[in-house]
């Protein structure tokens, strides 16, 4: 290779990084200036973003916004463009593209390069963040002013809320009109009742119809009629007729309260959604609700469920009494000791759930009976995936069949199997949550229980089959993290021990998936 052309091509990469890096700090400058406008910020950040592009001179660039187009000099649509979706808490608002005017040599995307690729998502993602902080501050000062209203003129506090939602959120806006027209027909109201016949809720099929048959499509609404801002005017006309200001207002609060939790709902619904976005989603709302219930009783029940079976068990035996015992604060505190794989989906496992629910029977029926102040000790979890997680990564598919072989050739390789797993390696993220424990635990005698889908179960106790481990747990902390890593790959191992499965085989469990996290 010719030393000249090898430099050049550093020199030439390196040129590339530093517009990109240009391009970024004139974003990252403009998007911090609190003395611009929005609109000044957006017309400038779209003259710079060609800078940043391999070909600046046949490079256009063009943003939009809620519906406002800003472009930069000389803007042409074409065939070779890279596009960015500008989000605000996951809700799409607006684009960043970037064109050539004319076809270039081809690269890692078309003509673009990953480096670009990145920069536009870059870009995006910081676009994002300033439109949420404009809203949030735009919010903040209605707020403030609205309540200034309210305690100037108290009789109108709550109309003063909805033209505050009609700026701020239409959405939320007719949300809480639907709950009001519900509410108002549960309670007898007839002019809610023909509302809702009138509008059909935007085009939602009439369930007291009892037809078997298709709706036709002249019966429906069209989709682009102008509907919400009628429903919300006439719901609320109806409401001030026929309810005190004071019950328009608790309403609206009551509503607006529990739809600040709604995005914990939404998580739930997915059954896809990994643990740590369910975590996270825990998280957020723990912290936005400060540990108190903004719910209905009849959503929380259903979070309560949902909650279950994303980390307990999906048995209904289980989930009838469970649903009775636990709330969303003890997810939230049992998450702070859960280690999983990066979009791991797994539970606790039997022996796991089995102690969480009867700690929690206990605080609350045991002190008749002198059992109240019965302590847990204080337990870590690995879900059920990390099994499968560390099959995987190890290359070990193999002995998932292993289970189907004789029991000759089971207990003739399982001793094998056991070495096999102790001389494998964890995937990092199970080894950072195993380093955060160990931290916690201090240099504390240790047991490695299994808490396997099968432990535990109704009609199958399946006790003792897999391993438990001591560990004295002492030593440097890598000493200490070898000896628990080296003792969670034994337990792991065990789950193929002969014993194990002959009890599976008898009890025609032999299918049954200890990694699944759907069972």
């Amino acid at each position: 290779m010719n030393p000249s052309n090898t430099i050049e091509s550093i020199v030439r990469d390196l040129a590339e990084r530093a517009k990109e890096l240009n391009c970024l700090y004139t974003v990252e400058e403009l998007t911090g200036a609190s003395e611009l406008s929005l609109d000044e910020i957006l017309r400038r950040v779209v003259q710079a973003i060609p800078e940043g592009w391999q070909y600046p001179t046949a490079c256009c660039a063009r943003i939009t916004c809620d519906g406002t187009v800003y472009e930069s000099p000389g803007f042409q649509t074409s065939p070779w463009t890279q596009q960015a979706a500008i989000r605000i808490q996951g809700e799409p608002v607006g684009t960043v593209e970037v064109y050539y005017k004319e076809p270039m040599p081809p690269a890692d995307e078309g003509p673009f390069l990953a480096e670009e690729r990145r920069l536009i998502d870059t870009i995006a993602e910081r676009l994002g963040s300033l439109l949420l902080h404009r809203r949030l501050l735009a919010a903040m000062r209605d707020w403030r002013s609205a309540r200034q209203i309210v305690d100037q003129r108290p009789e109108a506090g709550w109309s003063v809320i909805l033209d505050l939602l009609r700026r701020t959120d239409r959405k939320l806006l007719q949300r809480v009109a639907r709950k009001m027209i519900n509410h108002l027909c549960c309670s007898g109201v007839r002019e809610a009742d023909a509302l809702l016949g009138r509008f059909r809720l935007a085009g939602s099929p009439d369930v007291t119809m009892d037809r078997n048959e298709p709706e036709r499509r002249e019966d429906l609404p069209a989709p682009d009629l102008p509907v919400e801002d009628l429903l919300v005017d006439e719901a609320f006309r109806i409401a001030a007729d026929h309810l005190s200001d004071d019950e328009i207002l608790q309403c609206i609060h009551q509503w607006v309260k529990q739809d600040r939790a709604s995005f914990l709902v939404n998580v739930l619904e997915d059954t896809r959604t990994s643990l740590s976005k369910v975590t996270d989603a825990l998280r957020r709302y723990h912290h936005a609700t400060r540990g108190e219930l903004e719910l209905s009783p009849a959503a929380t029940m259903g979070i309560r469920v949902a909650l279950i079976h994303r980390f307990l068990t999906g048995q209904l035996e289980f989930v009838n009494v469970a649903k009775h015992y636990v709330d969303l604060e003890d997810f939230y505190e049992l998450t702070q000791r859960m280690i999983y794989p990066a979009e791991g989906r797994g539970k606790i496992g039997g022996k796991g759930a089995g102690l969480f629910l009867a700690h929690k029977i206990l605080q609350r029926h045991g002190e008749p009976y002198g059992l109240a102040d019965v302590r847990v000790p204080t337990t870590w979890y690995i879900t059920s995936d990390g099994l499968y997680d560390f099959v995987y990564s190890n290359h070990l598919e193999d002995v998932l069949t292993h289970k189907y072989k004789s029991i000759e050739e089971i207990r003739q390789e399982y001793p094998d199997i056991i070495q096999l797993f102790k001389h494998s390696q964890f995937p990092p993220e199970i080894l950072k949550g195993l380093s955060v424990a160990l931290d916690e635990l201090g240099e504390r005698p240790l047991i490695v229980r299994s808490s396997s889908l099968l432990e535990d179960r109704f009609g199958a106790a399946f006790s003792g089959k897999y391993k438990s481990l001591f560990l004295p747990n002492q030593g440097s902390k890598q000493e200490r993290l070898r000896a628990l890593t080296d003792a969670i790959a034994e337990v792991y191992a065990s789950t193929f021990n002969p014993d194990a499965i002959e009890y599976r085989a008898e009890r025609n469990l032999l299918d049954f998936s200890e990694g699944d996290g759907d069972s």
